[in-house]
């Protein structure tokens, strides 16, 4: 089965919390792209991953180091089956066949939806869990896995647990497959927000049902000037070529580009498959030695 990629519309990051977590607030688009995963139930107690590393050349080492190839114990989807087997040890032992193509380091969600994955076989097993117990396991694994456990678009917000349901208009685009590597706790450390526990202001309200009535009508020009990616400038500094990218997404017919999550890659959005077979044309002979990837939501 599909265990999809997400990308950001927009991420703002308005504080840190009194519990180290920084507070965020995006829209969390699933997309029909992502890894292929297989998971079959056998002697309980027993883990077993087999990976087809099929991630673009410049980060496939960082996925090998973590996989069977590597130390497996940093692996989320171990972590995740140790985690949901301390709590119910009678469940099965379970092997993983992965078709790894999300890149780690790309602000696509690639470890957290595996774990979802992982959640949702053991859920269709288990009649003792129930929807609360998932979503409180699922996010001590990571902050983006209940997103994943949802089969829905979400405007999200809190430390990425409180989701809201959103409609939103059938649409296409390309993602930029790109090689630069960003760590996580360096652009959060690098947004240096201050330390405080506010509601959500009356702006990000107001401001999220205007994004809701964007995405439900597919007006992605508007999102230009409601979204932003409090990452982009952090990451455009450091690497300016995934800056050139979105200029260049929005030069070549994109209606809305963005860096995704805390990056590092960068897509974007279209109205016809036309229009985004072009643009893809268009993206490939600009940048020749980046991988673009086309998909729906």
């Amino acid at each position: 089965m599909l265990s999809p990629a997400k990308i950001n519309l927009g991420l703002e990051i308005p504080y840190k919390r009194p519990d180290g977590f920084h507070e965020i607030r995006s829209v969390f688009l699933r997309l029909n792209w992502g890894d292929d995963i297989l998971i079959e139930p056998i002697t309980p107690g027993s883990f077993e991953l087999v990976s087809d590393n099929q991630i673009i050349l410049e980060k496939r080492r960082l996925y090998d180091e973590v996989s069977e190839k590597g130390d497996l114990s940093k692996n989320i989807l171990f972590k995740t089956f140790s985690k949901i087997r301390a709590h119910y040890r009678e469940l099965p032992g379970v092997r993983i066949h992965l078709t790894k193509k999300i890149p780690p380091a790309a602000g696509l969600g690639g470890g957290s939806t595996n774990a979802a994955s992982l959640f949702s076989f053991y859920f269709g097993l288990s009649p003792e869990f129930n929807s609360d117990h998932i979503f409180k396991l699922a996010a001590e694994i990571g902050a983006d896995v209940p997103f994943f456990l949802s089969e829905n678009h979400c405007l999200v917000s809190g430390k990425g647990e409180i989701l809201k349901d959103i409609q939103v208009h059938s649409g296409q685009g390309i993602l930029a497959l790109t090689p630069q590597v960003l760590s996580t706790a360096e652009m959060y450390a690098g947004l240096k927000k201050p330390l405080q526990a506010d509601p959500p202001s009356k702006r990000w309200i107001s401001l999220g049902n205007d994004v809701e009535f964007s995405l439900k009508e597919g007006n992605w020009a508007a999102l230009r000037e409601k979204l932003v990616n409090d990452f982009e400038p952090l990451a455009f500094q450091k690497f300016p070529q995934l800056g050139k990218l979105k200029e260049s997404f929005l030069a070549n017919g994109a209606s809305y580009s963005s860096l995704t999550g805390s990056g590092s890659c960068v897509y974007g959005l279209v109205q016809g498959l036309e229009i985004r077979e072009e643009l893809f044309a268009k993206m490939q002979t600009e940048f020749p030695d980046l991988t673009f990837v086309s998909f729906n939501y």
